[in-house]
This record gives C-alpha cells, structure tokens and sequence, in this order.
C-alpha cells in the first residue's frame, strides 16, 4: 500500500455563498462523504486518506470532530493550513510538505463522485504512466468548467489547458478533479519551482518534461459543485 488520497478542502466555496462546501449535502451525505463513497471498495489499496483545510475552516466548522465521525473506520489524518493559499497547487504542496507524504498519490476534490476503477487500475499495473486523469466527454458541457485535455489514440495526454480547448488537433476530454500522481515528490518540486496555481500546471509540466500522462475515460459520474449541478443531480436521484 504506497498510495495516498488526499481531499484538499480548502477553498472558500465562492459558488455556494462562500459556505463550507465539503459539509454541503447530497442525497442525506456531506459532499465529502459522497466523493469519498467511490473509494471504499479500494481502501485495502490505500496507505492512508488525508484531509486538508485551514485554521479558520477547523475553528468555524469543527472540521476535525465531524470528520472522524464520518470516517471512524478509515486511517485518516487531517493537514490544517494557518492561511488560504494562492490556489489548489499550493494547497497541495502544503500538504505534501507538511505531512511528509511520499509515493503514489491520488488528488480528488470532494464535489463529485466519479467511478475510480481505472484510476486505481493505473496506479497498480501501469509503471510507466507519471500522471493519470480521469476524463469526460465535453458534449453539452460549458468550457468555464472544465480543465481541456488534448488525448491521442493510445490515451495519451498530449497538452492540458484551464476552461479552453488546446491548440492542438487532437481529441479533447474534460478532465475531473481528481489527479494520479506516480511521484509525489516530483508533484511537489513543481509547484516549489515554478509557483504554479492549478493542478493542471504541474500535468502540463509533466508533459513538457516528456513523461507519459494517460487519459482514463470515466462514463459514469455526479457533479454537485456548484447551485446548479447540485440541483440537478438531486432531480436525477430522486
């Protein structure tokens, strides 16, 4: 067991009134218990889960307390930050740094609730994949909600870019937040040296550098991170 999941649960939740999105609920659960649900069937294959937040989240919202309510029976540890970072990368360069974690990773936000299967399929058996993204297809899909990512016929991921398709002729496929890492201490070196802001940053780096990124398309998923999908996937549930 060397890989980790970890929740970054810092954000403001600008979208829901600037609420704690993570303690939101869909269908009777807390948002992060609903992202966390995917992975139950695969904890014999996680070393442990890590939850990240701020000082202020744990003082306003007993963050700490609710959480090892929801996961008494899971091997969690919480990383609580003293202030808001610049963005998600550096949310998890804290993390990374703070708790010393090393190995395989895994990076999910806690606003979906995707089938992770092939994810964790390529973190077992493919040694040579640096980077996995779980992708989805754009038909119907607002760009200003997505990170774009440009796939080749071997399900290679051949450039990314923020809520814009890449300048590139290839197949393109949102990517939904939640990120395989084969290294984290080279995920951590990218976001140190080059101050990146998206988790994006650091797979376009990879890229760059030459490693092999992989597409694994996900056909079945729920979106609750923002007023309207929540809405409309619990009309979907009911």
């Amino acid at each position: 067991m060397t890989l980790s999941l970890i929740f970054p649960m810092a954000g403001q939740g600008a979208r829901f009134g600037y609420r704690f999105k993570p303690f939101l609920t869909f269908r009777g659960k807390a948002f992060i218990q609903a992202a966390f649900q995917p992975f139950r069937p695969f904890l014999s294959e996680i070393a442990r889960v890590y939850f990240v937040f701020l000082r202020e989240q744990e003082e306003e919202h007993l963050v700490s307390q609710r959480l090892s309510g929801m996961f008494a029976d899971v091997d969690y540890r919480v990383v609580i930050l003293p202030a808001s970072t610049a963005g998600p990368a550096e949310t998890l360069f804290e993390c990374l740094t703070r708790a010393r974690i090393e190995g395989k990773i895994l990076v999910c936000d806690c606003d979906h609730a995707l089938e992770v299967g092939g994810l964790m399929r390529l973190a077992a058996n493919d040694p040579s994949a640096a980077c996995g993204l779980p992708t989805w297809d754009l038909t119907g899909e607002p760009l200003s909600s997505w990170s774009v990512a440009a796939i080749d016929a071997e399900d290679r991921v051949t450039a990314i870019a923020e809520k814009n398709m890449p300048e590139t002729g290839a197949a393109c496929r949102g990517v939904i937040g939640c990120y395989y890492f084969a290294d984290a201490d080279r995920a951590r070196r990218i976001v140190g040296g080059d101050k990146q802001l998206y988790i994006s940053d650091i797979v376009r780096t990879l890229i760059r550098e030459g490693l092999l990124v992989r597409s694994v398309a996900v056909k079945h998923a729920t979106f609750f991170g923002d007023p309207t999908r929540l809405e409309r996937a619990t009309r979907s549930s009911a």
